[in-house]
Formats: structure tokens, sequence, C-alpha cells
């Protein structure tokens, strides 16, 4: 992992060198040390930063990610007579931008943070990849512009006071574990949003969009359809294979389809599946989650004959993890829904794994939440895999947020996201709605999750890659029309990723092509359950505590008292129901403490 960081001063003053190292030493446990200094600005990372003389010019490069296509790359570049030193990502992406400038992204295949300073322009050019994978945080205070692949290093510099004002906390209460791109719960920190660059120059910030799902005519035949997303898959899962590469699997369409296309090219694959203590006894079927994963993994273990490990997690442990999680994150996340990927990650680095598959990122696109087809969730005026509107506006505390308000911060945070989907048939009113949950799904759904599973798994150094968020399958597969991608035609039901099924129909099990989606395990052992009742009760009776500023406490005990009985709502859908509704505010009165958050309202 190549996490970086760096400042820029308006005055021209440099600081001392020991904030540039406090700042990278919160990269990745003091193990980047990798500094550079020039006049009023100074850039940390691991391996680079990356000097490099091109046509008398000086050019400083930061680079956080992978290329998938950079052989292609590295021909090309080659042909226009550039030489290489090493073999680094980072110099076949100086040499393109040296070349074509920011229009060099569109050459690019992959996941990435970029930073570059043009030194004779006083220029420094960022960049984050299409879909959002790999983070890049900024802020301006003080004459000073900060950035970061990582919260924690801004938090570092000597001129950051963490702060929560009322915006962050509406989108900390109102829309957490989600945020709006761009947004961060910090005041003043934010996100350089996906399928964006930016410029720094002359102490101003111009942000340009240079990627973005676009709507578009969709004319391929059923049968052309079929081909081009197996094709398209296949394609996009092994240019990202790599030597001491494992894949994780649940039993799942999507992640059974990855180890089938990585076992095909890499005969000794070791899988990885994850359980949890008394899972057996304690699993509770509901409309959302069918089945036990363990056995749809034994089915495809026996089919593919993998090396397979099962990795089982304590209750206790998951517990235990919360704190951990939440500072991987910088941020309160997921819950039990996080501490079960951080020992997940935790297991298969301590296997001896540096990269490992994930499926993540097929239903986003393929249409396999429910969302997708469900009238009273797809005609929701909020977000459809939330529906806890009135919750949360009962748990904030309403001196500050009243609950007009936060449900007005709410439904325009929707309504600014839809601005920009455009439609090529208004009349057809099936297709619009769809489309419009497409792209709300893609960039607010998608994005926890992608957010997830990258901050925890940088912590192990574990490099987790995504085939399906290949940027090609989502240009492909966005315009495929709603009722083709769910095999509705007449009066059929809708059918979870309907076509995906039928691309790889023939090469997977019939019970793993039509196994109904099941979102990714959550514990059901009233262990853990426990577990957060009390921690949330010692957090009511700790009065000194900052979270009781800005909840309603008596509503959060009476919720306790009737152990979630009188919710008739969840906190993040099927993913976070009463459990992890008592967890985020855990990992939120955590937050506030050990970040020290300082509240401005």
């Amino acid at each position: 992992m190549s996490n970086f960081c760096g400042y820029i001063n308006k005055d021209k003053k440099i600081y001392d060198e020991k904030y540039i190292t406090n700042m990278n030493i919160k990269l990745n446990n003091n193990l980047l040390k990798n500094i550079y200094i020039d006049k009023y600005l100074a850039f940390g990372n691991g391996i680079q930063p990356m000097k490099k003389i091109i046509n008398e010019k000086e050019y400083i490069i930061m680079f956080d990610g992978n290329l998938y296509n950079s052989l292609d790359l590295k021909k090309y570049i080659k042909d226009k007579g550039y030489s290489f030193d090493t073999k680094q990502d980072a110099e076949i992406i100086l040499y393109l931008y040296v070349e074509y400038g920011p229009s060099f992204l569109n050459f690019l295949n992959g996941i990435y943070s970029i930073c570059i300073y043009d030194k004779n322009e006083s220029k420094t050019f960022f960049a984050r990849d299409r879909l959002g994978v790999k983070p890049l945080f900024y802020t301006l205070t003080n004459n000073t512009f900060i950035f970061a692949t990582k919260i924690k290093a801004i938090l570092a510099h000597q001129d950051i006071t963490p702060v929560l004002d009322k915006e962050g906390l509406m989108e900390l209460i109102g829309l957490g574990p989600a945020h709006t791109p761009g947004k961060t719960y910090f005041k003043n920190i934010f996100e350089l949003e996906a399928g964006h660059y930016a410029i720094f120059s002359d102490f101003k910030l111009e942000i340009k969009k240079y990627w973005d799902l676009v709507t578009k005519e969709f004319e391929d035949s059923y049968e052309e359809t079929i081909s081009q997303i197996h094709d398209l898959v296949v394609n996009s899962t092994k240019i990202e294979l790599c030597d001491n590469i494992c894949s994780m699997l649940s039993g799942g369409l999507d992640s059974s389809i990855l180890a089938k296309i990585a076992k095909d090219n890499i005969p000794n694959l070791t899988t990885f599946s994850i359980d949890y203590v008394g899972n057996d006894t304690n699993f509770v079927s509901n409309d959302y989650q069918l089945t036990k994963d363990s056995d749809y993994v034994k089915i495809m273990k026996e089919y593919l004959k993998t090396n397979h490990k099962t990795i089982t997690v304590e209750n206790s442990y998951l517990y235990e993890l919360l704190q951990k999680s939440m500072i991987a994150r910088d941020m309160p996340g997921m819950a039990d829904i996080d501490t079960s990927m951080y020992a997940f990650c935790e297991q298969i680095s301590r296997n001896g794994f540096s990269t490992c598959l994930s499926g993540e990122c097929s239903d986003e696109i393929f249409g396999g939440y429910p969302w997708y087809y469900k009238e009273h969730l797809i005609s929701h005026d909020g977000f459809p895999w939330a529906l806890s509107e009135d919750l949360r506006a009962n748990i904030i505390n309403k001196n500050i947020i009243s609950k007009d308000k936060l449900n007005e911060y709410v439904y325009n945070a929707r309504i600014n996201t839809l601005k920009n989907v455009t439609h090529i048939d208004y009349n057809d009113d099936y297709e619009k709605r769809y489309r419009n949950t497409n792209y709300l799904t893609i960039k607010w759904f998608m994005n926890t999750l992608i957010e997830r599973t990258e901050r925890i798994s940088n912590i192990f150094s574990l490099d987790v890659r995504i085939p399906f968020a290949d940027y090609r399958i989502f240009e492909y597969v966005y315009n495929i029309p709603a009722r083709m991608k769910l095999g509705i035609t007449k009066n059929d039901t809708a059918i979870e990723k309907y076509l995906l099924r039928k691309a790889f129909e023939k090469e997977l099990p019939e019970e793993i092509v039509y196994r109904k989606k099941s979102p990714f395990p959550k514990t059901y052992d009233p262990k853990y359950l426990k577990l957060v009742e009390n921690k949330m009760n010692e957090i009511l009776e700790d009065k000194s505590l900052k979270i009781h500023k800005i909840i309603d406490t008596n509503f959060v005990r009476e919720v306790l008292n009737t152990h979630g009985e009188n919710l008739t709502q969840n906190w993040f859908g099927q993913l976070m129901t009463y459990p992890q509704t008592l967890a985020y505010l855990i990992q939120v009165s955590d937050w506030l403490e050990i970040y020290n958050i300082e509240f401005d309202f």
C-alpha cells in the first residue's frame, strides 16, 4: 500500500520536517518515511515520492493503487520515446501525464489516487479512479492546503482541529454510515469525488469531473448482451490476477464466478469464507437472508476443489473490533459488518496472502438488491436501503436538529445526486425509476461498502481486488434496459442479477447460479446483542461522554429497555438492524472521544 500525504503553504514558509513526518506515521504504522520538501510544500509516501526530470522539467509523483492495463500502457508509452527506470505504475502514469495532461486518465484501467507536482509550473494535480475505490481527502486551513489518502494523516497536522458541525451531524445521524459524495463527518475535511481530478495552483483548487455513468441507447440483442457480460467479467478478473492471490468465497453467485475464473487460471487457488461461532444454531432466516453461506460454500469448494479455509469468528471478538474498525475508517461505519471484514482480512493476511479477490460491486450494477424491484422500496422518497428517517430523527438531539430539518437534508441529498442522471425515454416510468435507483445505489450504497473494504484491508496491507468494479462493466451494464436486466417479459416477476446468472449458468452448479441474493453475513448470536446492549447502557450512564450532546438519550434508553421491540425501522436496511444500530452508536461515542471531536453548534 502506497498511502501518501502532503501540504502546501501559501506563505511559502515550510514547517519543521516533524509535521510531515507525523502525518506520514499516521498513514501506516510508522512504516512510511520518504519525504520530499521543496520551498513551501512537503510530500510523504512509502516507496515514493518519485522524482523525474522530463524535458528539463521536474516532476514529483505519488500514487496509491493498481493499474490493470500497465503492460499495454508501458508498451504504448515506450513507443512514444520514453524509457523506464523502475517497474512502478507511478512511472507509467507520470509519463502519460506529461504527454497528455489530465486527459491521460482516459487511458487508465485500475484503482488509484494520484498526486503529481509540476515544479516548473508550481502546480499540483490530483485524481481518483472512476468508481472511487481509492480515497483522497483534503482541507484548506490557515493558509495551508493539506491532503492525504487517510483522514488521520490530515488530523496529524498541527493546524487541524477535528470539528463536528450541524451539517456533519446530519451526515452522521441522518445518512450514516453513508455520506454525501465529497463530504466527510469532519467540518472542512472533504474527499475528492470518484471520477474527478483537481488542480491546485496559485492557492486555488479547481475540481473537474472526468468520468461518470452516461445514459446511452442500448442496441445489443439478448444473446449479444449475455456474451458481452461474460467476456467483460472474465477479462476484468483475469487482468487482476497476480502472484500470491486468493479469493473470498461466500457461496453466492458473485464470489463463485470469480473463484471459478481464478481457479481456471490458478490450479492451486486458495479460497476463504467467514462464519461465526454458533451460527449453525443461531441463524434466523428472513426475507433478505434465506440461507446460510456455509451450505453453499461447501458446494463450491467441492465443485472447484480449491484449498479452502473457513475463518470462524468469536462474537466477543466482533464486539471488541468495533473500535478498531472505526479507527480504520476514521469514522463510524457499518458496525459488525465492518468488524467481520476486519477479522476476515486479518486472518487472510496471517495466512500469508497479500492479494485477494472480492465479489463486491456486482449487486449494484446487475440489479441484486430488493430495492431494484420491490415497489415500496423503489418508490420511496429517501434512500431505499435505509427507510429509517423516523428512527434517525428520534435518535438525534432535536434541540440541535429538528425532524423536519433532518428529513429535508436527507431528501435534498438524494435529489442533488439525481441531478446528474440523464434519461432517454421520460415516458417509461419503470425505466426512469430504475435508472435513478441504480445511480443512487452506485454513488451511495456501493461507496459505503467500497470504503469499508478498502479502509479495513489497508490496515493489513491486503490488496483486495474487485473485478466487478471494472468501469467497462459499469458503462455497459448501466445502459441495459431494466426489464432485460431483471428478466422481465410481460407479467414475469423480476429475477435478481438475471443476466449475470444466465452468463455463467453453464459454468457453475445450478444451486449456486439460482441461489437468492444473500447479504454479507452477520452474527445472530444473542451473546453479541448482550455485549452491545451492556455497552450502550454504560454509555448512557456516563454523562461525561460527548455523545449525550448529540442524541436523545431518553429515546435510546427506551429502545434499550424494550430490547428494540418498539423499533419499526432498521438503521440501514437488513445490514443494520437493532444490534447494529446500537453498535453504530457505540462507534459514534468512541469516535467523539478518541478523535477528541469539538462541536460547532
